[in-house]
């Protein structure tokens, strides 16, 4: 049996007539006749009796009707979030983030869960390569990560440019350096090299990181959205002239964009600077 099938049933359940039921749903009688009979045979019992010149539902007719009236809404609820869910209604977005990027995040967030207070917002941190591995496993529908990156396959769609600082404790100005990490797959790397060592040391948690510094056990480099965010009373800054990191906004080429992918790149590109 099918859904179409089930309306019938109910018309027929709800007008307590064939020929009322066969007007309602703008059908011949003979056909709808036919379709009942159709049910009768495959389920095996007696749905519809005849009692003088009407009808009379069996108790096996009424437990179809309940189940059936039941599957009918839940097609229909199912169709609804469906298409919230196509529309962007509805939905979850999975969004990943280096530890050192997207400093407007927030803002961004804001923006789409006001726009969109139906939908889940789901966000993943990570290292950039990380991230990478979970857009390819489909556990993540886009990303915020550090440029360089492995590009096979990985799409992008937005990039901002930003300036590393060097950061230390005054009294302490030759302590070694700690990078933030080394599987930014190039970023930190370079800075190390720029800056004439190669640190085998790292942090991934920045908190931490500025602790070390504080301490004086650091000495570290760090993208200047970064250090908008944190407390640097006591420490010193410089810039690294010629130094500076990409964050590309990425996902799996192969799936594309999702729905809510492509709105919260909108948001993105309206907030552009």
């Amino acid at each position: 049996m099918d859904l179409r099938q089930y309306r019938y049933f109910c018309a027929v359940f709800e007008e307590q007539s064939v020929t009322r039921a066969a007007e309602r749903l703008r059908m011949a009688q003979p056909a709808l006749t036919q379709q009942i009979r159709r049910m009768e045979e495959e389920l095996g019992v007696r749905l519809v009796e005849r009692a003088g010149r009407g009808i009379r539902i069996t108790p096996s007719g009424s437990r179809l009707y309940e189940r059936a009236v039941s599957l009918l809404q839940f097609e229909q609820e199912t169709r609804m979030e469906v298409s919230d869910i196509e529309a962007g209604r509805t939905g979850i977005l999975r969004i990943g983030v280096n530890t050192l990027s997207a400093s407007r995040l927030v803002e961004w967030i804001e923006l789409m869960k006001r726009r969109h207070p139906g939908i889940i917002l789901q966000v993943h941190q990570g290292e950039s390569s990380a991230l990478i591995e979970r857009l390819k496993e489909r556990s993540l529908d886009a990303a915020f990560v550090r440029l360089p990156i492995d590009a096979q396959g990985i799409s992008i769609e937005w990039m901002e440019e930003e300036p590393f600082h060097q950061v230390w404790h005054p009294d302490h100005p030759t302590a070694d350096i700690i990078i933030p990490s080394q599987e930014g797959l190039g970023v930190f790397q370079t800075l190390s090299q720029r800056l004439g060592v190669v640190s085998q040391e790292t942090c991934s948690d920045v908190l931490t990181l500025i602790g070390l510094v504080r301490s004086g056990q650091a000495v570290t480099v760090l993208p200047e959205s970064t250090l908008r965010e944190l407390d640097m009373t006591g420490l010193h800054q410089t810039y690294l002239s010629g130094a500076s990191s990409t964050t590309a906004f990425v996902w799996l080429t192969e799936t594309g964009p999702t729905t809510l992918t492509k709105q919260f790149i909108e948001i993105m590109q309206e907030t552009a600077e």
